[in-house]
């Protein structure tokens, strides 16, 4: 049978469009809704109060005038209403948990509330956001704070002992002939921990708080008695604990010749224990510090003797340093010559040494002040003054970019030698021969890995002396762009910048150098633009960003990132909005009840995953001021990956106002009831939604200044499918090994407790 032409073309077609769809990836055209996405004329009949209603609303009086008796009998009669509804079948009404967390409210005592409400959360119908309020309440109790801070510091003292003796062990599983030294070794940094540790442990500092905080809340309550003596105990380890470390401090202090600060440091020691001798030494050495600087100070500001000078030659220096171009060279040559040993030689010396660097010989200038240096204080009027030239980065940057460039070497050779041992011994407060006994083992051991970290030495991070050279090289070029030493300078600073990816300083240095390639130069050109233009792309305001978008276009014109971000500062003013804030699709999937016909009123197949009747984008929706919104919908292709389709709808006061008051009430809930759906601070946002609340939406704030770009995301998006939740056992199982020494072995770790988030109140 012979297939017509018009079958024939019907199922060219058909096959055509098969294969286009299977080409495209099946993927279902997207379509924009026909009607408003978002229904503004959603109304709820007015809701009838029933009994257990007017109940509720008794026993809310009831509590608010403290009539206990009262509002037990609401209570009552509110179980008895929903022992009727679930006997009936029907869903209760959910408000006795509720009530009785109120009636609760009523007791005189903090105790007596907290094991009402003990015995409220053994109850399994509470609502999760209740039950998280509940749970904070229970948990803020004195005594249960300061029991948990002691099971803290048990299981810190525990897990130091027990991961010493574990380590080892499971490292030794191939090498147990290394067995006996690393457990010694173990052994030996737990007693040295044991040693350096504070009197009185950071938790312990915590509970102590909460044991006085308890006496003074309950000072009748039979827990007094047994809290005092252990209480004077922590106290007296509590002052051991500071006068250690004022101590400490006072002789850090006088290492780096911080007289005063030492001295303070040593009167707060000597107060929390008086008359001690380690103490009241510090204390001494300080004080004779100080007086021996403030006789010094006195001294310098006395009157000098009187100077005499008969030659004329001093005359003719003075003068020529007075006069804007006085010949100071000669001047200073003469004197020199008429007196080389007397009175004024120095000054002469000095000002000769200003008049090289005036005329550019900056090798001449140098090498002179360091001449003159290098004579005694005491018999030198200048020497000191020639020193603080040569030593102050302003005046001398080279010097100091040369010095930062040492030390900075010398930092990566001690890194590649000792590894971490490179900052030297940590502080035990132990004798340096007894430090170096303990250390130097794992050193050697630290020394043997060093052609690792040679190999790791390319990629490692700028060193802070790197920077501080940086710094140094920059104002040497700033201050002599044709120096002797600003070629060198220069290309040390460029690779510099190549190393840290900052296109923007490399491209500026380039200009400096008059021998740079014109090829070259337009590439850095180029892509100081695009880095340029990526620092303005993440600026949040919207004033600051497009100004930087219009600087980028002028600092760097004819290139393609300078173009682009001219253009990105015309769509900032074309699209300018007062608010973005940004609601995705992960949320509202996420939060049914804010979408919703009571939140939002967005319509349903919005999110029902096909795009053939209107989905919406992943960037979801956003807030852009006043009581528009603008929804974003997935493109014409139905590629999420496209530009999307763009609708702006106005909502009516009130819909937008109950929008906004259920997406705050649907956030704050989330954050109470999931500690991983944290509700960021954004002061613009609330203020804008206050201002919704109240009915002036409509009065828009223009400011740059008043916007805010905060971006509700839905917890799936933000930690993927999979969410990482802490293990309940109180210890990990760590699989390590070391090339250094060759260890390979698995062992069980104790995990440190959490710190709580008051804990730096304590440190």
């Amino acid at each position: 049978m012979i297939a017509s032409p018009r079958r024939r073309k019907v199922a060219a077609a058909l096959f055509s469009t098969a294969a286009c769809l299977v080409f495209a990836g099946c993927r279902t055209p997207g379509a924009r809704p026909l009607g408003p996405a978002i229904d503004s004329h959603v109304r709820f009949s007015t809701r009838i109060p029933d009994v257990a209603d007017y109940a509720a609303a008794e026993l809310a009086s009831a509590a608010l005038v403290s009539d206990v008796e009262k509002a037990e009998r609401l209570l009552r009669r509110l179980r008895a209403i929903d022992t009727v509804l679930v006997t009936s079948g029907e869903r209760p009404t959910g408000l006795v948990p509720v009530a009785t967390d109120l009636v609760n409210a009523t007791s005189d005592s903090d105790r007596a509330y907290r094991e009402a409400t003990r015995n409220l959360l053994d109850d399994d119908q509470l609502d999760a956001a209740l039950r998280a309020r509940l749970s904070q309440i229970e948990q803020d109790d004195p005594l249960s704070l300061a029991n948990d801070r002691i099971h803290d510091a048990r299981m810190i003292s525990f897990g130091r002992a027990f991961n010493a003796l574990a380590e080892p062990i499971g490292k030794s599983v191939l090498t147990t002939t290394l067995a006996p030294y690393r457990l010694a070794r173990s052994l030996l940094s737990y007693a040295l921990q044991l040693y350096v540790q504070e009197p009185l442990s950071l938790q312990r500092r915590q509970a102590l708080a909460h044991w006085k905080d308890f006496v003074a809340r309950y000072p009748d309550a039979p827990e007094v008695d047994r809290l005092q003596p252990r209480i004077e105990h922590a106290d007296i380890a509590l002052n051991e604990t500071r006068y250690d470390r004022m101590l400490t401090a006072a002789k850090r202090a006088l290492e780096i010749d911080q007289t005063r600060l030492a001295l303070v440091y040593a009167d707060q020691a000597l107060r929390l224990l008086p008359e001690d001798a380690a103490a009241s030494a510090v204390r001494d050495e300080a004080d004779r510090r100080l007086q021996e600087q403030r006789t010094n100070r006195s001294r310098s500001i006395e009157g000098a003797q009187e100077l005499r000078v008969a030659a004329p030659e001093a005359r003719q220096l003075a003068v020529a340093l007075l006069a804007p171009a006085g010949p100071i060279a000669e001047a200073s040559r003469d004197l020199r010559q008429a007196e080389p040993d007397g009175p004024l030689a120095d000054e002469a010396l000095f000002a000769e040494a200003l008049a090289f660097g005036e005329a550019g010989s900056e090798q001449a200038m140098w090498d002179t002040l360091e001449e003159l240096a290098e004579r005694d204080f005491s018999s030198s009027n200048m020497a000191r003054h020639a020193k603080a030239l040569i030593q102050d980065p302003e005046t001398n940057p080279n010097a100091a970019f040369r010095a930062a460039r040492s030390h900075d070497r010398k930092t990566r050779a001690k890194w590649v030698l000792f590894g971490h041992w490179a900052r030297g011994f940590p502080e035990r407060g132990l004798p340096r021969p007894v430090e170096w006994a303990i250390g130097l083992p794992a050193i050697a051991q630290t020394m043997v890995s060093s052609p690792i970290r040679l190999i790791q030495l390319p990629w490692m991070d700028v060193l802070p002396a790197a920077r501080l050279a940086a710094v140094y090289g920059r104002r040497y070029l700033d201050l002599r762009p044709d120096g002797r030493h600003a070629r060198e300078i220069r290309g040390w600073l460029s690779s510099h910048e190549k190393k840290r990816d900052n296109w923007i300083a490399v491209y500026r240095i380039a200009l400096q150098d008059p021998e740079v390639d014109p090829d070259e130069l337009a590439d850095l050109r180029e892509r100081a633009a695009e880095q340029a233009t990526e620092i303005a792309a993440r600026e949040q305001r919207s004033d600051l960003r497009n100004a930087m978008y219009r600087r980028v276009a002028q600092e760097y014109p004819n290139t393609e990132a300078g173009n682009q971000a001219g253009q990105a500062a015309r769509e900032e003013l074309l699209k300018a909005t007062p608010q973005r804030i940004r609601i995705s699709r992960g949320f509202l999937l996420e939060n049914p009840e804010f979408a919703g016909p009571r939140g939002l009123a967005l319509e349903p197949y919005l999110l029902d995953g096909d795009a053939a009747n209107g989905e919406l984008h992943e960037d979801g929706l956003a807030l852009i001021g006043g009581r528009s919104v603008e929804l974003k919908f997935v493109g014409p292709t139905g590629d999420e990956d496209d530009p999307p389709t763009i609708v702006f709808q106005q909502i009516s006061e009130e819909r937008f106002a109950l929008m906004v008051a259920r997406l705050e009430e649907t956030s704050f809930r989330n954050a109470l009831t999931d500690t991983d759906d944290i509700l960021g601070a954004d002061a613009n946002r609330d203020v804008f939604f206050e201002r919704v609340r109240v009915g002036l939406a409509d009065e828009i704030d223009p400011r740059p200044l008043a916007s805010s770009s905060y971006l509700y995301r839905g917890v799936r998006e933000r930690y993927g499918m999979v969410r990482s939740r802490e293990s309940i056992l109180p210890f990990d199982l760590v699989i390590q090994g070391s090339l250094a020494d060759l260890s390979l072995g698995a062992f069980p770790r104790i995990r440190r407790p959490r710190e709580t988030p008051d804990a730096f109140l304590y440190r």
